[in-house]
């Protein structure tokens, strides 16, 4: 299974839009807040995808979860925008929160700089920003999920 996914794409959804018409094998978008308008846009227009998303710090509405759990292909994936696990401070509250949830991935947005790591055997996963990054430019992320394990990749373009 592979899924796209963004955050904090802002009220911009051209790198969004860009990636779903490019990769192929699509099989499911995630979303990991800062704007919630950008999700029902992708509803709108990708919703033979599941979508799944969380609300970040500047969404005040909308009805979603500021966390989630989900599971795809046997592995149980943290959904969050951060700024509720104190991630521009580290890792702790993440992982934490995975480990708790019986999780061994967990995706967050918020400091709209790309991240693919393993820490404390918790992939940490952070696809950056399609629209505003803060590092390079825009990025979103890959997730590939086979028989309960994820694999992910970072992918950086130029719009």
């Amino acid at each position: 299974m592979r899924a796209l996914v963004f955050s904090d794409s802002h009220g911009d959804v051209r790198g969004m839009e860009k990636a779903i018409n490019t990769v192929s094998g699509v099989d499911a978008i995630i979303h990991l807040g800062d704007i919630e308008r950008d999700v029902r846009w992708l509803e709108k227009n990708y919703g033979q995808y599941p979508l799944y998303a969380v609300l970040g710090n500047n969404d005040f509405y909308g009805g979603r979860p500021t966390e989630a759990v989900i599971e795809l292909e046997g592995a149980r994936i943290f959904l969050c925008h951060g700024h509720t696990r104190g991630v521009r401070r580290g890792h702790e509250g993440l992982i934490a929160a995975a480990k708790a949830r019986g999780c061994s991935a967990a995706l967050y947005g918020h400091t709209h700089v790309p991240e693919d790591t393993n820490d404390e055997g918790v992939l940490i996963f952070n696809p950056g920003s399609c629209s505003r990054p803060l590092s390079g430019g825009p990025t979103f992320g890959v997730l590939e999920i086979t028989d309960g394990k994820c694999g992910s990749a970072i992918v950086d373009w130029i719009l």
